[in-house]
């Protein structure tokens, strides 16, 4: 009960800095960048995390938490928050942007909730129960044909071009959605049947990696070893392409 009790929360906080995030959708009062000019902050990334963060420590005191913008308190129970994953499509009006909170226990996701605020979708699952939307129970595609399928992937200067030069003509097309929460979560629901991701952070990635697991979904590192939170890049699949993809990525990777 305890662990749906921590699913009930994320599902019910993440829903609810859904809505104070789409009073500034488009129009945020503040834009800043961090690493880069590519790489941006507004004031409504910190606001959904301050409200996440607080809801946390009053219900859950004694737990520890790992967060995008500048939160790091890793203990052996924690919860790993990305405000907002998408905040360039954010700032700029964009649908594809999620909240995503996952609860782990020793690095291992225990809870993910992926909630798209536009969209009004929940992505939820709980180890070992499946995965769901809004109540509803998913899974991956069945599609084992790479021609059949749609491809998702983040971008990443000096591998975007040459990984869809090399998938052009192998899929139906490849998209970037600018979110790896929102894509994952996708591919768990069988809309997409596979997501690269050349590199991320745990909090990227934590309730997705769960979601993706229990839907039927394969996820692994780049070189096709078994990923956690801490992987440096990701293949996300519904498992019956997975060796396809992973043979023409390392064909990209060494060329």
């Amino acid at each position: 009960m305890v662990t749906i009790e921590k699913l009930d929360f994320a599902i019910k906080i993440s829903k609810k800095v859904g809505k104070v995030l789409l009073s500034e959708w488009g129009n945020p009062a503040n834009v800043s960048q961090k690493s880069s000019f590519q790489d941006l902050l507004t004031n409504m990334d910190k606001k959904s995390q301050s409200i996440i963060v607080e809801a946390i420590k009053k219900t859950f005191p004694e737990e520890g938490i790992l967060s995008e913008e500048g939160i790091d308190e890793k203990k052996e129970k924690m919860w790993v928050i990305d405000p907002i994953d998408g905040t360039v499509n954010y700032a700029f009006g964009l649908p594809s942007f999620s909240v995503s909170i996952a609860y782990v226990e020793n690095d291992d996701p225990i809870v993910g909730v992926i909630h798209l605020p536009v969209i009004g979708e929940t992505y939820y699952a709980v180890k070992g129960k499946g995965a769901y939307k809004d109540g509803e129970k998913i899974g991956v595609s069945q599609r084992s044909n790479l021609r059949e399928t749609v491809g998702l992937m983040g971008f990443f200067k000096g591998f975007t071009g040459r990984f869809i030069s090399e998938m052009e003509d192998k899929v139906i097309r490849i998209r970037m959605l600018g979110s790896i929460a929102v894509g994952v979560a996708y591919i768990a629901a069988g809309k997409a049947d596979f997501y690269i991701a050349k590199r991320a952070n745990p909090w990227d990635v934590a309730a997705a990696v769960l979601i993706l697991k229990e839907a039927g979904g394969m996820v692994t590192d780049l070189d096709g070893n078994p990923a956690g939170i801490y992987s440096d890049g990701y293949i996300f699949s519904n498992g019956k392409i997975h060796q396809d993809i992973l043979y023409y990525l390392k064909r990209v990777s060494f060329s």
